[in-house]
């Protein structure tokens, strides 16, 4: 559907629903408007018109078409980033992984664009030398290993090389040993 045959302030509106993710399509917005403006009319166009087409659970809910699919979330939650509006691609997928708990594809856009939570370890002398020790080393190398992955421990260089995998293999599991692990670009 062409939004340049509709007059400017509707055209708007109908790509601000699209965008944020109201609905999934222009053609699904003038869809529910159609049926929203049959129903007027089969009420013999008097009194205010009635919607059916959204049932609201809160200011920003998710339109209910009589429940929307996972795959129109989906849709919307692409259409939301696709109109630079992240914030209502992360609402969507938080609603439609709680709305679908099964569904795996909204369970993954719920856990990806949820907002970060941050785990703080405590700081201890030994860790922060460390630290510094491991800063000190990759401002003076990072040129010399840039592209692979190393792996440092107190300012020491433990292993290099271009595969993540490699690197594992050569080091093991570095959880709990204070090991940094990075790439260098």
């Amino acid at each position: 559907m062409d939004l340049n045959d509709l007059p400017v302030d509707l055209a708007q509106f109908v790509q601000q629903e699209v965008a944020e993710g109201r609905f999934a399509s222009v053609e699904e917005v003038v869809s529910a408007a159609l049926r929203l403006f049959q129903g007027h009319e089969a009420r013999g166009g008097n009194g205010p018109a009635t919607s059916t087409v959204a049932k609201e659970s809160g200011p920003q809910a998710i339109p209910d078409e009589l429940e929307r699919s996972p795959e129109d979330i989906i849709r919307a939650i692409k259409q939301a980033f696709e109109t630079d509006v992240p914030q209502q691609a992360e609402r969507l997928a938080q609603e439609g992984a709680q709305r679908y708990p099964e569904h795996d594809e909204l369970q993954k856009y719920a856990r990806v664009l949820a907002v970060p939570t941050i785990k703080m370890a405590p700081s201890t002398a030994d860790s922060r030398t460390a630290a510094k020790a491991d800063q000190t080393w990759l401002n003076t190398h990072w040129e010399d290993y840039r592209g692979n992955w190393i792996a440092l421990q107190s300012g020491e260089l433990l292993h290099a090389t271009s595969s993540f995998d490699d690197l594992i293999a050569h080091v093991g599991d570095v959880r709990g040993r204070n090991i940094l692990v990075t790439k260098l670009n």
